[in-house]
């Protein structure tokens, strides 16, 4: 009889540390693969982000509100990055001297250059000396050297190169034919809004929009009560019950 009771009380003690372990490791456990799939959803949600800024710049009248045009636009679009060369010195910025005035004179210079060419007589020659005292005043401004055959060298120059969007925004990180997909959802879709809001003091047109997955949706397959928790603990605050970006910031900020 005592050898059945030290068994029981074996048996207890080691269900009850099970227990005990369990109410510790549970929560660890669940907020664990809770990071997991968030950094998974958010990483999703920054890609929208990114696709929908670079739509409203490029169209200037708000954003997507349908998967499909948006993956399209970012599949079929290119950026313009601007390749810089230089940087003004000191006594250039003492002389008043700036990006966009010296970007000017660039162009003063080789279009006077270019119409010398097409022009005869006089008006050739006229355009030709304008021209030749455009990059007289880069090239003492410390901005043009002139090589021994003639042509030139710039130490400031500007260039815009064309790039395809895809590779540009995601890098190969995100698969932009997924992108409406929510991780761990079983095919589920982001939810997706947009909106187009007159200001009543500007009567400015203010453009919105939002994308956003419930926990439910993404944290299928942990632990039931630790989902329940979490949702209470939006409720309580009264915040959306999932992961949301706008074009301001993400709820996760």
């Amino acid at each position: 009889m005592k050898k059945v009771i030290n068994i029981l009380l074996i048996l207890c003690i080691a269900g009850l540390a099970y227990i005990y372990y369990g109410s510790i490791m549970g929560p660890i456990n669940f907020e664990k693969e809770k990071s997991i799939r968030d950094d998974a959803v958010i990483a999703k949600l920054l890609a929208i982000k990114e696709a929908q800024a670079e739509y409203n710049n490029t169209y200037g009248q708000g954003y997507c509100n349908n998967f499909d045009t948006l993956i399209a636009f970012v599949k079929e679009g290119r950026l313009p990055i601007i390749k810089k060369i230089g940087a003004l010195t000191d006594a250039q910025l003492e002389a008043e001297w700036t990006e966009s005035k010296i970007l000017k004179l660039y162009d003063e210079a080789s279009i006077a250059e270019e119409l010398s060419k097409s022009l005869k007589g006089a008006k050739a020659a006229q355009k030709a000396k304008q021209a030749q005292q455009l990059w007289d005043s880069a090239i003492s401004a410390g901005f043009v050297s002139v090589n021994e055959d003639g042509t030139r060298e710039f130490s400031f120059y500007r260039d815009t190169v064309w790039v395809d969007m895809m590779d540009s925004l995601f890098h190969g990180k995100i698969n932009v034919d997924s992108l409406s997909y929510v991780p761990y959802s079983d095919g589920k879709q982001f939810e997706l809004a947009t909106a187009a809001d007159t200001s009543a003091k500007t009567g400015l047109v203010q453009y919105s929009f939002y994308a956003q997955a419930p926990f439910e949706w993404f944290l299928g397959g942990l632990d039931k009560q630790e989902i329940i928790n979490l949702l209470e603990k939006c409720d309580d605050r009264g915040s959306y019950r999932g992961l949301k970006v706008t074009n301001e910031s993400g709820n996760w900020d």
